[in-house]
């Protein structure tokens, strides 16, 4: 881990030269380290605020790599690393890791460093519940966290991790649908060296339909994650970065009521403006709004759209945005795209052979697109196909039954990938990574 610590050091520097005033020299600082020669080369790393067996939830991680990769696996807790494991992964390749397996229970935060180009998707379930999420793969200094809740009969936490050996320091900026939620207790908050803090949102900000967060990193790394928690079903969502274009290839499945949630962290408005691609129709400028400084916007889907769509949002500022979904019995949410690729993987897709999956290929382009899927075990690829996605439209593609790790999707043109597992009521929706260009 000492490779990927360097790293978050290096990172966490840049990130302060970025957002300090500028010195008043001409000659800005210089920023040196040293690898040791015989560290291995850490190529990418997964950073996972949140991973659980508590109760009846079994745990598991879905671990995804596009050639030869050697994975390492470690469980911070209370200022130290508690337990470690190493794995590797031969090719275009997943691996499905037990949680159970390790000698503890309960929640576990990780960390998972890579030789090479590789993702981690987390995911849990019980008899009622399936949880969904991606892992961090930066470090920036401010986190968006749109689309939570404390309305009746939910409740909401706030996850944050410190994957790094020294203490780090944050504030959470709250906001309901109309106004700022001033909480002195969210201010200056100390998260402890490889460790983690669970902040109970409900008892603070109770009976809010609506509330995101912006987390201002003060000192350190920290990852932050929602965890909304219906009376069954549960949803995960890691925070986003800033941007002033979003993709969101699913928008809904198994019938749950969909909300797209827009955040602002500037100190201006932004006006934004989005865009429908349906499997059939395309609708531009769906809907058009402005975005309060420091706010959000919640902007409620079912009676705007009519068949399966995806959704682009672009906007004058950077903003942050996450899908939510909710019935009865299930919730699920996932953050939106930022990045347009030819390449992904969806760790986690296929992980639960009972559940029914769900690949959404969103092609905004002016030009037709063919992609390809295969499923990816430990063996490499299995049970592919291909299908063609016309110019601005959606494309959803029913997996057939099988076991997998996760699905490997390339085109022949960027585009962006959604994916959802549905298991008897409970549905999650996952969290695709877009592999670099060339």
């Amino acid at each position: 881990m000492k490779r990927l610590l360097t790293l978050l050091l290096v990172a966490g520097l840049f990130a302060a030269v970025v957002f300090l005033p500028a010195p008043e020299t001409d000659e800005a600082p210089a920023v040196t380290t040293t690898i040791p020669a015989d560290e291995p080369s850490i190529q990418a790393f997964s950073l996972c605020p949140w991973a659980s067996t508590e109760g009846a939830l079994e745990g598991m991680l879905s671990i995804m790599a596009q050639e030869d990769a050697s994975a390492s696996i470690t469980f911070p807790a209370s200022g130290e690393i508690r337990d470690s494991r190493e794995l590797d992964l031969e090719g275009l390749a997943g691996i499905t890791f037990d949680l159970s397996s390790m000698p503890f229970e309960g929640q576990m935060p990780l960390v998972v460093e890579f030789t090479s180009e590789a993702t981690v998707g987390v995911l849990a379930h019980d008899d009622n519940s399936l949880i969904g999420a991606g892992c961090a793969s930066s470090v920036p200094k401010v986190w968006l966290l749109p689309g939570g809740s404390t309305r009746p009969g939910d409740t909401l936490e706030l996850q944050l991790f410190n994957p790094f050996p020294e203490d780090a320091r944050v504030t959470v900026l709250m906001s309901n649908e109309n106004d700022f939620e001033p909480e002195p207790s969210l201010e200056a908050i100390t998260v402890n060296a490889l460790s983690w803090r669970t902040i109970d949102i409900t008892a603070k900000l109770p009976l809010r339909e609506s509330l995101s967060a912006i987390i201002e990193v003060e000192k350190g790394v920290v990852i932050p994650a929602f965890l909304q928690n219906g009376p069954e079903d549960s949803a995960l969502w890691t925070g986003v970065e800033r941007s002033d274009t979003w993709e969101i290839p699913l928008v809904t499945v198994g019938g749950l009521d969909a909300a797209l949630v827009l955040s602002n962290p500037g100190s201006l408005d932004v006006t934004f403006v989005v865009d429908r691609f349906g499997t059939l129709t395309s609708e531009p400028d769906l809907v058009e709004g402005v975005i309060a400084a420091g706010r959000h916007v919640r902007i409620p889907l079912g009676d705007l759209i009519a068949e399966p769509s995806g959704l682009q949002v672009s906007a004058d500022g950077l903003v942050g945005a996450v899908i939510v979904g909710r019935s009865e019995q299930a919730r699920a949410a996932t953050a939106g795209a930022n990045t347009l690729a030819s390449s992904w993987l969806v760790p986690g897709l296929g992980a639960l052979p009972d559940a029914q999956h769900d690949l959404w290929i969103l092609n905004t382009s002016a030009e037709q697109v063919t992609v390809t899927y295969a499923a990816l075990n430990a063996n490499g690829t299995d049970r592919s196909g291909k299908v063609a996605v016309t110019a601005g439209s959606l494309r959803r593609i029913n997996l057939p039954v099988g076991e997998a790790s996760g699905f490997f999707v390339q085109a022949t043109a960027p585009i962006t990938v959604g994916a959802s597992m549905r298991m008897g009521p409970a549905v999650a929706y996952l969290a695709p990574v877009p592999l670099p260009e060339g």
